[in-house]
């Protein structure tokens, strides 16, 4: 009989901060729920962000790993694989402060934002994250496991073979994939003013 366990209403919420070991940050990312909205992208880790109405994906492993980001040269980070993934609606964005480079003319915020719909698929995707909150999440046959080792990187992973995300927003460092389709994508470079007003690129 298929085993499903469903996380409902709640975000998942990670978040490390300094001091605390990969293995940590994963732990709290897989069992520490609640009403925190953690706003995304993390400040002072940096990451782009991915949100979706709805991932669909197959051969989901979740395992601690440290890595690079935008705005340190090593932070904890959960890796997450997925065989095959279903993306729904996808707005892929990043956040940058351009206020030395563009102020002088205006300009001191830029949103790069890339859209595809109705849906993306994707095989073979290896992500890094260092947050993930969703309204639901749904693992077919989750297995958490220990394993003995010297390194906090080996002590705990999670796979299942498969998982459902609702609304899922994820801060993501990394995002590899061996073929992934975007129809009807859009590429968009928002331009804000020092008030955080929309003065263009928007379409």
């Amino acid at each position: 009989m298929r085993s499903v366990l469903s996380i409902e209403r709640k975000r998942f919420w990670m978040f490390s901060g300094i001091g605390y070991t990969a293995l940590a940050v994963v732990i709290s990312l897989l069992f520490f729920t609640g009403t925190v909205f953690a706003a995304f992208p993390l400040t002072g880790i940096g990451g782009f962000v991915i949100a979706a109405d709805k991932i669909t994906g197959t051969g989901f492993k979740l395992y601690p790993q440290i890595g690079e980001t935008s705005e340190k040269s090593v932070w904890p980070q959960a890796g997450v694989d997925l065989a095959t993934a279903e993306i729904e609606n996808l707005n892929l964005s990043k956040e940058l402060d351009v206020s030395k480079e563009l102020g002088s003319y205006g300009i001191y915020k830029v949103i790069v934002e890339i859209t595809a719909s109705p849906e993306v698929n994707g095989n073979n995707l290896k992500l890094s994250i260092s947050g993930l909150q969703a309204d639901m999440v749904e693992f077919n046959n989750l297995n958490v496991k220990e394993s003995k080792s010297d390194s906090a990187l080996n002590k705990i992973g999670m796979t299942a073979p498969g998982i459902t995300l609702i609304k899922p927003e994820l801060n993501t460092h990394s995002l590899l994939a061996q073929s992934i389709s975007l129809p009807s994508m859009k590429l968009k470079i928002k331009a804000f003013d020092d008030q955080g007003n929309l003065i263009g690129g928007d379409f």
